[in-house]
């Protein structure tokens, strides 16, 4: 993204929102991304903690206050959620991935996060919302590899269940760098806690 405008509030960051495992979870599924690269010799390139990505957006610096705010109202009217990931599935032949099973528990919050499209508009960069989120483990594949991978987890199993109290909104200023918690958004609750500066990855 070359996007780079210096004029006052013109300046655009990259945004994440995105459902934060637990810690424990994390480490399972690094644990696994790890071994899984490792073996097949193919390079790890990960900005993030393992998590579930329910948008990504660019936007202008100018638009952050009222586009956290409205999202910050959104997010209070999501009941807090059981996610339960389970066992491995592609997008052959390049990415391979833990789905998590009952997908439209989102729905109607994508219905509400998609009205505020109008804050998430930059040039040539349109929103990216995912109704069906899900634990990517490798990505980017060439075909070999990603034969490889498939044929070793096509048939195995993984389970893990947690309840999804927040959201965190990441942002990140350049290509490349480390993103940062903009806003932990708690589900059905005012008492949000605003973590500026805290790096996720």
């Amino acid at each position: 993204m070359s996007i780079d405008l210096q004029m006052p509030g013109y300046r655009v960051h990259e945004y994440r929102l995105i459902v934060p495992l637990p810690e424990t979870m994390q480490q399972k599924v690094q644990a696994l991304r790890t071994d899984l690269h490792q073996r097949h010799g193919v390079k790890e390139g990960w900005s993030l903690k393992p998590s579930l990505t329910l948008a990504k957006f660019f936007a202008y610096e100018k638009s952050e206050d009222k586009l956290v705010e409205r999202l910050q109202q959104t997010v209070m009217g999501l009941h807090p959620q059981m996610i339960e990931l389970k066992d491995f599935a592609a997008y052959p032949s390049h990415t391979l991935y833990i789905p998590m099973a009952g997908r439209g528990m989102f729905a109607e919050f994508f219905k509400e996060i998609k009205k505020l499209k109008w804050l998430m508009q930059v040039p040539q960069q349109d929103p990216q919302f995912f109704a069906e989120p899900h634990l990517v483990l490798a990505h980017g594949l060439k075909p070999l590899k990603f034969i490889g991978m498939w044929m070793e987890l096509e048939h195995r199993q993984f389970t893990g269940r947690f309840k999804a109290d927040a959201l965190l909104l990441l942002r990140r200023s350049a290509p490349g760098s480390r993103y940062e918690v903009l806003r932990r958004m708690e589900l059905l609750s005012r008492g949000a806690e605003v973590r500026q500066g805290v790096l996720f990855a």
